[in-house]
């Protein structure tokens, strides 16, 4: 089974999330029983780029980097090229202070998108009962809710990870923030959108919010080839 491993610090914080990726299903060829995310909702081929800027105010974070997919044909993209990055609505030492946007995906052909989102769910599921490097304890709570629309698979999950702080290393600190996935017929992604200040605060963006932005990141970033 292929992995990857994406790793969002959050700013002033011990805890680290940790979403690991890897192939957890495999599609046949020429399967076209995924449901929704047609050719027609997709306006075509398709392609992922990673901006410099995105939401009129991320901007890419250097030092922390969100890892590229592995074998993202086990989720369904074939021929796939993958594209990854992390956004900070700060500057400089205080770039994640306030928002956060990490953002992992993959561009191909895409012959099932709601199998593809519901695979990568799955598989994240199955690696937060696992504990992290740190000792941290990581949860998916409750199931996938659905955003998508016009055709599009969209769905979020919250997040949940317990772990020590770093300023107070003799106690817990528990982390919530969504995650969400989208895909059509030729691009998947994940992408986990943070209020850094209410998640230090053991808060979580809603999910809804975190669709809304996963959806307007997606209209950013994927782009006709």
């Amino acid at each position: 089974m292929g992995s990857r491993k994406a790793v969002t610090a959050v700013a002033g914080i011990g805890v680290v999330a940790l979403l690991g990726v890897g192939a957890y299903v495999g599609f046949g060829e020429g399967d076209d029983s995924g449901g929704r995310g047609g050719v027609g909702a997709a306006g075509g081929p398709h392609k992922l780029i990673a901006p410099n800027t995105v939401l009129g105010k991320y901007e890419q974070v250097e030092g922390i980097t969100s890892a590229a997919m592995e074998d993202p044909a086990g989720f369904g993209v074939r021929g796939a090229k993958t594209v990854q990055a992390v956004y900070g609505s700060g500057r400089g030492a205080k770039a994640i202070s306030a928002g956060l946007i990490q953002y992992t995906g993959a561009y191909g052909t895409v012959a099932a998108p709601e199998k593809t989102v519901d695979a990568l769910f799955a598989d994240l599921a199955d690696r937060a009962r696992k504990p992290g490097k740190g000792g941290e304890k990581s949860t998916m709570v409750g199931r996938p809710e659905d955003f998508g629309a016009d055709g599009v698979v969209v769905k979020c999950q919250e997040t949940r990870t317990e772990g020590r702080s770093s300023a107070a290393p003799e106690s817990r600190q528990v982390l919530r923030a969504p995650v969400c996935a989208w895909a059509d017929r030729s691009t998947a992604a994940i992408v986990m959108p943070m209020d850094t200040r209410a998640t230090k605060a053991g808060k979580a963006v809603s999910l809804a919010e975190a669709a809304a932005t996963t959806k307007r990141l997606r209209e950013e970033v994927r782009v006709a080839r």
